[in-house]
Parts: structure tokens; C-alpha cells; sequence
């Protein structure tokens, strides 16, 4: 078995660096990198955000998972992602109702949010990067059900078969499959390092799940889906800066666009247009952000991450 890390309960600093590079990458994408060459790209972060959690879900999961404890899976993912997700919404609605004049607010849409409907129904999103718990959601009632597949003899091959049905049938593009090849990725790494899998089986169907991400998805994602596993991988250290990007990579993600992108916007209309006003108005945006994010985290967030670690299993009682 892979030395790496082998308690399920230790904590992997490498799990860190990817919430906070990912977090930070796609907060620099919505703060004004769209038009900045090198920055362009950081909304690549989803992409390494896939991969994680196709890992590290596999990870908590209980020693002798099986289905009967689906409900309580669910139950404890929904208590640690739901509240946040929620007062996210609220704060949006708020923000936008002193922002845009005239804001009419679209109760429906609304609700439709509350159960990801939204992108199901190709409803817009209240906050661009919602569409992605949609599908994240997705992988938590998938997992759910596959895991005790997954870790059998053979059952991993389910996942390269599941990669290929949008090559071969159209799917609506905010659903699980279409981007399943990033969270096998995950998956697969996680089922190395807990020796349930070889190196030559994992590394055969990693190429395989690979190709066809690069195909379904583009070869950029799919590299940078890799990269994600590579950093897992490393044997990184932990790090006091990186620890706390990681605590707050969520909140940040869900509260960036909200907060920061309006206060950039807000700066641009006042400072003299260049290349040094749009960089203060990045930066003040930037802090802003990472404020906010920390607030969030503390106030709303981990309590909800507390009470979902109190949520045992039946196993764990």
C-alpha cells in the first residue's frame, strides 16, 4: 500500500493546496482576470475542484460503507454544503437589490435554486458558480450509490463506461456525466492509495478516463484534472498561509463574485482608467473577498462543518 498517507482520519495537507490554489484561481477569474492573459485561465480551478472531490469524498466515507447508509451520507453532506449555499443566495438577493436599480427579485428562480433545478431547467444562476454545486450534488448521490461498486474486484470499470455515455448520447451539459471524467480521476487516485487497486490498473484506466475527458471536455481541463492529481500526489508540507485558504476556499467561492466582482466594478467607475487603477481595484476587490470570505466561514459555515462531524454513521455510534 502507498505510503503517502494511510489513516483516513489524518489530515492531508495536499488536499489544502488544492482548495486554496482552486479557490483562489477561479476568485482571480471573476476579480477581473478574464482579460488578463496568464489569469484567463483560472477558471480552470473548477476543473481542479472536480478532481478533489472525486478524491477526498471517497476518503470520509466509513470503513464498511453500504447502501443502507445512504440516507445518512446525504444527510451529513447536505447539513455541511446546504446552510452556506443558502445564506449565499439571501446574500445575493440583498446585494443585488442595493446594487441594481430597479432589481426585481424572481421567486421562482429562486426556489428553483434551492433544489439545483435551476440548472436542470436551464433557469440562470443567481451566482456564476453555482451551476457547479449543482453537479457536485450530483456526484454526492452518485458516490453514494456506487461506492460499495467502486471498491470491488471489478467494479471500477464501471467508471470508464460511464465516462463514454456522453460520447455516445446527448446529455444537457450541467449534469454528472458530462464532467464524470474528472471526478473518476479523484476516484481513482483514492482507490490507489488505499491499495485497493494497482498502480498498472489505475494508471490504465486514469489514460483511459483521460482520453476521454480530453475529447468530451478539451485536452486544457483534462491536463489540468491530471495536475490535480499530481499535487495530491506531492509530498507537500503543511503551511500555515495555505491551511487558512484551504478553511475558507469554500466560502470564498461561494462569496467572491458577490462581494468582490461589485467592488471592483464599483472602483473601475471611480478611478482613472490604466493598468495601476485596474490593478488597486483588483487588489481592493481581492481583500475584500478574502474579508468577507473569512466572516462567512466563521459565522456560517463551520458550524455547519462542526455539526455535520457530529453525524455518525451506525457503524461509528
Amino acid at each position: 500500500m502507498p505510503k503517502v498517507f494511510s489513516n483516513p482520519k489524518q489530515h492531508i495537507p495536499q488536499v489544502d493546496y488544492i482548495r486554496a490554489i482552486a479557490s483562489l484561481m477561479v476568485a482571480t477569474f471573476h476579480l477581473g482576470g478574464k482579460s488578463v492573459p496568464v489569469l484567463k485561465y483560472g477558471w480552470l480551478g473548477v476543473q481542479m475542484f472536480f478532481v478533489l472531490s472525486g478524491f477526498i469524498i471517497c476518503w470520509a466515507m466509513p470503513e464498511g460503507y453500504n447502501l443502507s447508509m445512504v440516507g445518512k451520507f446525504i444527510y451529513k453532506r447536505v447539513i455541511r454544503i446546504e446552510p452556506p449555499y443558502i445564506v449565499s443566495i439571501g446574500l445575493v438577493l440583498v446585494v443585488n437589490s442595493f446594487w441594481v436599480s430597479q432589481y426585481k427579485i424572481d421567486w421562482i428562480n429562486v426556489l428553483f435554486h434551492l433544489g439545483y433545478l435551476n440548472s436542470f431547467l436551464g433557469r440562470p444562476g443567481l451566482n456564476p458558480i453555482y451551476w457547479t454545486l449543482g453537479v457536485e450534488f450530483q456526484y454526492y448521490l452518485f458516490i453514494a450509490l456506487f461506492f460499495p461498486l467502486l471498491v470491488k474486484k471489478w467494479g471500477v470499470w464501471v467508471l470508464p463506461i460511464l465516462c463514454l455515455i456522453p460520447l455516445l448520447a446527448p446529455i444537457p451539459g450541467t449534469l454528472l456525466f458530462n464532467l464524470l471524467s474528472f471526478f473518476a480521476l479523484g476516484i481513482l487516485y483514492f482507490l490507489y492509495i488505499r491499495g485497493i487497486k494497482s498502480l498498472l490498473e489505475v494508471t490504465l484506466l486514469a489514460l483511459f478516463v483521460a482520453t476521454i475527458g480530453a475529447f468530451k471536455n478539451g485536452l486544457l481541463e483534462i491536463t489540468v484534472g491530471v495536475i490535480a492529481v499530481v499535487l495530491l500526489a506531492l509530498p507537500l508540507k503543511n503551511n500555515s498561509i495555505v491551511s487558512f485558504f484551504s478553511k475558507i476556499s469554500f466560502s470564498l467561492y461561494l462569496t467572491h463574485d458577490i462581494v468582490g466582482s461589485r467592488m471592483v466594478i464599483y472602483l473601475g467607475g471611480l478611478l482613472p482608467h490604466g493598468l495601476t487603477s485596474k490593478a488597486l481595484a483588483f487588489v481592493c476587490g481581492m481583500l475584500v473577498s478574502i474579508a468577507v470570505a473569512y466572516a462567512f466561514y466563521k459565522l456560517i459555515e463551520e458550524p455547519c462543518f462542526k455539526f455535520s462531524k457530529k453525524i455518525k454513521y451506525p457503524l461509528q455510534a
